[in-house]
């Protein structure tokens, strides 16, 4: 793995800003004023149309329910979604400003040095909204059945077989960074600007594998357009129930799983911080959703805010040891 990831457009910068003077300047709500009074903007980084975005909006509907005021979404993709958070971190932190955060938060400070934000210290855990896993897909027109088959034929030919990832230092590029070094294997990643035109290519053999999200997986896999090799969640996804998991597979202790959860800037106010949590529990409880998104193999997951702090901490000492094993690193 000698290739290197950028995680922002060449030439595309930060603007200098101090977070720290930032949140101490800013004049937060008191406990005694009515809270929401006002609708609440919640930051997708990533553009429409995707996993990501799907999720958030099914939430946000039900967070607006719970909190009797409009949940509106904003999507500010770029620089591998550093825009969406150097935005929100910035924010007056009253709750009016929600970041969706997802893996990149902390994969990004693995990577990256020079971050403009400390996501353990500029961003507050609200709630994890879902959890899911991706499927490692080739062309139908690949001659492999299952993922050892694959593993020989990149073997046989190193560095012969390109891989398709939403971005350099996306999950799913990383998901199979990881698979390479656990099978010993090397893919060459071929960088797309979302998930639909990574799925393209491979549906139509210009590249031959992919890991995708569940959920953009399903129609091209019951279709025939993509044959699924593995899941990368720790169990059987129950979406697809008769695909083995990648450990299953042959690699034991492999698990890739994407979640998304609230944050909000890190002096908002406990009991902001308390409101919207119980938002997202109200919203997790929503029969409708919870059908929907498991039929599309998504979990619903709300946690304690503690919880979602632990796990940002616990994946960024993951991906850091990843990085520091392969040599992957951010320009």
């Amino acid at each position: 793995m000698r290739r290197r990831m950028l995680l922002a457009a060449p030439g595309l910068g930060f603007p200098g800003l101090s977070l720290a003077q930032t949140a101490h300047t800013q004049t937060a709500p008191t406990q005694a004023t009515p809270w929401p009074e006002r609708a609440i903007t919640l930051v997708v980084p990533l553009p429409p149309g995707g996993t990501t975005d799907a999720i958030s909006r099914a939430f946000a509907a039900r967070m607006a329910e719970a909190l009797g005021k409009p949940v509106v979404i904003d999507n500010r993709p770029g620089a591998g979604a550093n825009l969406a958070y150097q935005h929100v971190a910035t924010q007056r932190p009253d709750g009016y400003s929600v970041l969706m955060g997802i893996n990149s938060l902390a994969v990004n400070p693995a990577l990256r040095k020079d971050l403009p934000y400390q996501p353990q210290r500029d961003f507050a855990p609200v709630s994890l909204v879902a959890r899911g896993a991706f499927v490692l897909c080739v062309h139908p027109g690949l001659a492999v059945r299952d993922v050892a088959g694959l593993v020989a034929m990149a073997k046989a030919d190193p560095g012969g077989l390109d891989q398709a990832s939403t971005g350099a230092g996306s999950l799913n590029h990383l998901a199979g960074a990881l698979f390479q070094q656990r099978a010993g294997v090397r893919f060459n990643n071929v960088v797309y600007r979302g998930g639909p035109q990574a799925s393209a290519d491979v549906i139509a053999g210009r590249v031959p594998l992919i890991f995708l999200a569940i959920l953009e997986a399903l129609p091209f896999l019951a279709d025939g357009k993509l044959r699924g090799l593995a899941v990368t969640s720790p169990g059987r996804a129950a979406a697809l129930p008769l695909l083995p998991t990648v450990a299953e597979a042959g690699w034991p202790g492999y698990a890739v799983e994407f979640w998304q959860g609230l944050f909000v800037p890190a002096a908002t106010p406990s009991a902001v911080v308390a409101r919207l949590h119980q938002a997202a529990e109200a919203a997790a409880r929503d029969a409708a959703l919870l059908a929907d998104m498991g039929a599309r193999g998504i979990t619903i997951a709300p946690s304690a805010p503690a919880e979602l702090g632990r796990l940002l901490a616990e994946e960024t000492t993951a991906w850091t040891r990843l990085a520091e094993a392969t040599g992957l690193t951010a320009e």
